[in-house]
């Protein structure tokens, strides 16, 4: 059976991309490169990572020990009509399970990238070989939200926007903003508040939104009195002081979208995988050029009222 698996590490910080999968076992290996780069709009350290399949024995394409990353290729990025090459580098694996050399992959912190900005991926792998692709940055959007101040009457909490580019993808984050008193220096710390509770087996965990197409989502009061309790939980109220609540929205552009969409989302927070049926974005190749950003921070804070009803003091 002819087998091939295509491997991105950009580090824990960004989204890490991967596959191992089989085809057809009377398909004829074919030979290709693969080129994998996710701009952040929120970071000047911009990745990419160049690969290329294999043929393996067996029916386990695992058990291929041979890192199928490429090292000291010419990788250009275009941006505002500026053209930076890449730097070839390496980090040691956490995992040497599988393989044993340094994760090879290229960068630069040549630019940060805003709304709407056109970019530009070109890869040399090999003689005679070029990989490229073209990405817009996804606009930014207006987040109209209610109630803009949390009482001790408020019930829910709703955001919404509307999508301007098409075919995005989001994924909005609900964070409590707190100090502890006694912390010198003070640390601003964050904590997630989810959308519910699943309960299965009668074990409960809590349920953060996903990636998906929605424009909107809502909160339930009682989900945020929860985990403003958790942060103090075992410790003197007093201690904690807390802000606002604050709602991230990343927006994933539509290459990205498109490329979620066909592989229903990530298996974890540091791969997502990747095969030739599978959708791909790159001239020449295979692989994925796409960008996401994150959407200006929305702020709600807190009434003395509603944070006295949970025993806490402003």
């Amino acid at each position: 059976m002819k087998n091939y698996s295509i491997y991105i590490c950009l580090t824990a910080a960004l989204i890490s991309l991967s596959c191992n999968e089989s085809f057809n076992p009377e398909a004829p290996f074919k030979e290709q490169y693969v080129l994998n780069c996710i701009i952040r709009g929120d970071s000047l350290m911009q990745m990419a990572v160049l690969g290329e399949t294999y043929d393996a024995n067996g029916t386990d394409p695992s058990l291929n020990t041979v890192d199928p990353s490429i090292a000291g290729a010419p990788v250009y990025i275009k941006w505002k009509k500026q053209i930076f090459q890449m730097r070839d580098s390496s980090i040691a694996r956490t995992d040497t399970s599988r393989y044993k050399d340094p994760l090879k992959f290229y960068y630069t912190k040549a630019f940060k990238p805003s709304f709407h900005d056109s970019l530009e991926i070109t890869a040399y792998p090999a003689a005679g070989v070029v990989l490229s692709s073209k990405i817009r940055v996804p606009n930014g959007v207006v987040i109209n939200f209610f109630p803009t101040w949390i009482a001790d009457t408020t019930r829910t909490i709703q955001f919404s926007w509307i999508q301007s580019d098409g075919n995005c993808f989001f994924l909005p984050r609900l964070k409590i903003l707190y100090k502890k008193r006694n912390e010198i220096p003070a640390i601003l710390h964050t904590m997630e508040v989810p959308v519910s509770y699943n309960t299965t087996g009668g074990v409960t965990t809590p349920v953060y939104p996903g990636i998906s197409e929605a424009t909107g989502v809502e909160y339930q009061i009682n989900m945020v009195n929860d985990y403003i309790l958790k942060v103090s939980q075992g410790d003197d109220k007093d201690n904690y002081q807390f802000y606002s609540l604050q709602l991230e929205l990343l927006i994933f552009d539509q290459y990205l979208a498109a490329y979620i969409s066909t592989t229903n989302g990530f298996p974890d927070n540091l791969s997502i995988r990747l095969d030739e049926p599978n959708y791909t974005n790159i001239k020449g190749g295979l692989g994925i050029f796409g960008s996401y950003l994150f959407n200006n921070n929305i702020t709600i804070s807190f009434s003395a009222e509603y944070l006295m009803s949970l025993g806490y003091t402003q």
